[in-house]
């Protein structure tokens, strides 16, 4: 509460002094827009303390509002360009605009670039958030989904499922749909940041019902040659190492690079369920004990070439990705009925192989036309992957005291994927009036064939079930067309609106079943927002849009999970798309040691994509996804960065959310209404310039499902980093899930059922890196400090 007040307070005292405003925009020597500029304003008696500092936007513009009229010193810094200073003398007018500035590009220092400021985890932006992946210091070991374990607003379980605002997100790998988009197989060394945008516009796909996880891989431009390459060793459960290397050229107009990253581990994972059958007397409890043994090889290579000259720049890009994971799992099971007397026991013991490939080709050109800021873009990219998983199943029964009687079950089933997606994408950019006018198409198309089959063993003789075996084949497109205009008044407003149109026609067939089904369909979606300056400190945007939730490939796919008999799942190739209508308010707060974001949203679904569970008679429960009736969603979200002192800065986010589940049409008493909160805290401790520290803590309460709830879900990381040989190399030491308490895991409880299974992973583990760079030296210092460009 305290806070709140603060924060209200100074809000009011800023909005009531009147002073006048100050704007320009910065180009470069070819005419063309500076983003992200620092430019910063001094009073000119006084060049030391810094009166406020902003960004150039998109397009190069910066304002200053509510300043008190003086003679000023103003200056200009960009990473590449000379740094510029200028003379502002006083003025009678309420708004002096300073028209274009013109900057130089520096080709020394593009030899050694010296990065501005410390850089922060969490950057914000109008869409959302972004995540500097190099400050995560406890994650250096891990992947895209452990860095996302300590991102605000994401929740990301002990398998790697990732959860946003209570919704699985749209996940794009460098800005666009791809195969390559599982976030476990990514290594965090590969990531230069990640994006989550909570309030896309209309330029990106409508399938972003509750938000946009965008994955930007690592890519160097700088002149000459730079390099940098990491190694990694540690043990949780068993061992752990990963490495990576990336090099790359520049010269003139030419730009290449490749990278190579590696991540191979052993992992145990642990899990204990009990279920209550009601209506089964003499399977009324079943216990399970589970243990898993896996061992994983992943391995990723990149390359990548750019030409830019002129008005032309044109690139492509190379990704290949293999993995192959081993998974021996044995599985304890014990009936007792109702009168808890000892029913039946058995060890279902699971030898699964997988193996995979994945490969991705992206082709980009981009052309200046005539007009100022006028752009045509050309983007075209293709990925499949193939994969293959086989399981051998071999179940005992036991009696009470655990020998053996009876014949063992043998069961072996196979699963075939071969799935491509691929974009071919064109857009237009040109600047209108006072803004900026976007428009273009693109063309998203999927395929997706899978062989399935389960066998049970008949006299040492394998016999497929008719009704588990099959090919599934899915073909999807969606062709959209999208236009949106972006504009700024002179005063504090800016404007977005946009429109997009989506047909999507699909179809797919499981022959062996005579199973056959399509569904086309054509949407239009908006995307309306205003932002508000409130002082040159703080902002108000508001949002509003509709967006389209479509069954992925694996909710489709009929193929049945019989690793665990009594509890078993599958997709369901009937499934219709979601649709959503989202509104966001924001208000963000800068001030001299930090900011406060706040950000409360609502989301109404219809036709929600969810999972539902049903206990058959014969003990079994069999999951599979359903369109649920509607679900609403209500959030309130904080982000807060502060440098308490000059050694310590600290970031906390906290996010709490009621889900209304209303899934009447499947059970007259399935609703749900469950509040949901989370909170993360990153310390960073920086001794000296060299020696670093960060302690992460997460916490995450239980959230809604059609019939029950997750649980609570926390743990703690710490990390040390020192930095030698003059900055170009750094130790780390990274401890993860320092209390052993991460954990993840589902409660259920129905008419028919109740059912509780707690997953424990090996989360706890130590590890030691070393990390190296060359070429380009980069350093973490504040180059004429005070400003962060958050």
């Amino acid at each position: 509460m305290r806070l709140i007040l603060v924060h209200l307070l100074l809000l009011l005292s800023d909005g009531i002094i009147a002073q006048i405003k100050i704007e320009g925009a910065v180009k470069n020597s070819n005419a063309e827009p500076v983003a992200f500029a620092n430019v910063l304003l001094y009073y000119k008696q006084d060049t030391l303390k810094i009166i406020q500092g902003t960004t150039t936007d998109s397009l190069g513009n910066f304002r200053f509002t509510q300043v008190q009229n003086a003679e000023f010193i103003l200056k200009i810094h960009s990473i590449g360009y000379v740094s510029k200073q200028l003379v502002i003398e006083s003025t009678n007018l309420p708004v002096l605009t300073l028209g274009t500035i013109t900057i130089i590009e520096n080709v020394q220092q593009l030899q050694t670039v010296s990065i501005v400021g410390k850089k922060p985890v969490i950057q914000q932006t109008n869409n959302g958030l972004v995540v500097n992946t190099d400050a995560v210091l406890t994650q250096q070991g891990g992947t895209a989904a452990d860095i996302l374990r300590g991102t605000p607003t994401v929740f990301v379980d002990a398998d790697g499922n990732i959860n946003l605002r209570g919704k699985t997100p749209l996940i794009l790998i460098n800005g666009r749909n791809s195969k390559l988009d599982n976030l476990n197989s990514i290594p965090a060394t590969s990531i230069e940041k990640i994006e989550i945008i909570t309030s896309p516009g209309s330029n990106y796909d409508a399938e972003a019902e509750n938000g946009i996880i965008n994955i930007i891989f690592k890519k160097k431009k700088t002149d000459g040659l730079n390099g940098a390459a990491v190694i990694g060793t540690g043990w949780g459960a068993s061992w752990r190492f990963n490495s990576s290397a990336m090099m790359n050229y520049k010269r003139g107009a030419w730009n290449v690079g490749l990278s190579y990253d590696n991540r191979l581990a052993e992992r145990t994972r642990n899990a204990e369920g009990t279920r209550v059958n009601f209506f089964l007397p003499t399977n009324y409890l079943l216990t399970q004990d589970r243990n898993d043994a896996r061992e994983e090889a992943i391995h990723n290579l990149r390359s990548s070439i750019d030409y830019t000259k002129g008005k032309n720049a044109a690139g492509a890009e190379f990704l290949l990705g293999w993995q192959n994971e081993q998974n021996n799992e044995t599985l304890f099971s014990t009936f007792q009925n109702q009168a808890g007397g000892f029913e039946s026991k058995n060890r279902r013991f699971s030898d699964e192989g997988r193996k995979a490939k994945q490969a991705e080709i992206a082709l980009k050109y981009e052309r200046k036309l005539n007009k100022e800021q006028q752009l045509l873009n050309f983007n075209f990219s293709n990925s499949f992957s193939d994969g293959i998983e086989r399981t051998n199943i071999n179940s005992q029964y036991l009696t009470i005291s655990n020998e053996q009687t009876g014949v063992p079950v043998l069961q072996r089933t196979s699963f075939n994927d071969k799935s491509s997606v691929s974009n071919i994408r064109v857009d237009y950019t040109q600047k209108m009036g006072k803004g900026l006018f976007e428009s273009g198409y693109k063309a998203l198309l999927r395929f997706f064939d899978s062989d399935f089959s389960q066998e049970n063993d008949s006299n040492g003789v394998f016999t497929p079930i008719p009704s588990l075996t099959g090919k599934l084949e899915f073909r999807e497109q969606v062709h959209a067309w999208y236009a949106q205009y972006k504009f700024r008044t002179k005063e504090r407003w800016d404007f977005e609106f946009g429109l997009r149109g989506e047909q999507t026609i699909n179809e797919g067939s499981v022959k062996s079943q005579q199973l056959n089904f399509d569904n086309n369909y054509y949407n239009q979606f908006y995307n309306l927002g205003t932002g508000y300056r409130l002082t040159g400190q703080q902002n108000l945007r508001l949002s509003l849009a509709k967006r389209i939730n479509r069954p992925r490939l694996g909710q489709l796919n009929p193929f049945t999970d019989i690793t665990d008999s009594l509890t078993q799942r599958s997709g369901n190739p009937e499934l219709l798309p979601e649709i959503s209508h989202n509104a966001e308010l924001s208000h963000s707060f800068s001030f001299q040691k930090g900011n406060l974001l706040t950000r409360l949203y609502y989301r109404n679904s219809t036709n929600s994509i969810l999972p539902f569970t049903e206990l058959n008679t014969n003990g079994v429960l069999f999951t599979k996804p359903i369109n649920a009736g509607t679900t609403n969603t209500t959030g309130l979200e904080m982000i807060f960065a502060y440098n308490i002192f000059s050694f310590w800065t600290s970031n906390i986010s906290a996010s709490v959310f009621n889900q209304q589940i209303d899934a009447k049409n499947i059970e007259a008493d399935a609703v749900n209404n469950v509040w949901s909160w989370n909170a993360k805290w990153i310390n960073d401790f920086t001794i000296n310039k060299h020696f670093k520290i960060q302690v992460l803590s997460v916490y995450n309460s239980p959230v809604a499902t059609i019939q029950g709830r997750t649980i609570s879900v926390y743990n703690t990381d710490i990390a040390f980093q020192h930095k030698i040989w003059k900055e170009k190399a750094r130790i780390g030491f990274i401890v993860t899930d320092v209390f052993n308490t991460q954990r993840s895991g589902i409660i259920w409880d129905t008419n028919d059922f109740s059912f509780q299974r707690i997953f424990k992973v090996d989360t706890r583990a130590a590890l030691l890196t070393f990390a190296y760079t060359f070429g380009t030296t980069f350093k973490e210092k504040l180059m004429d400090n005070k400003f962060s460009n958050d």
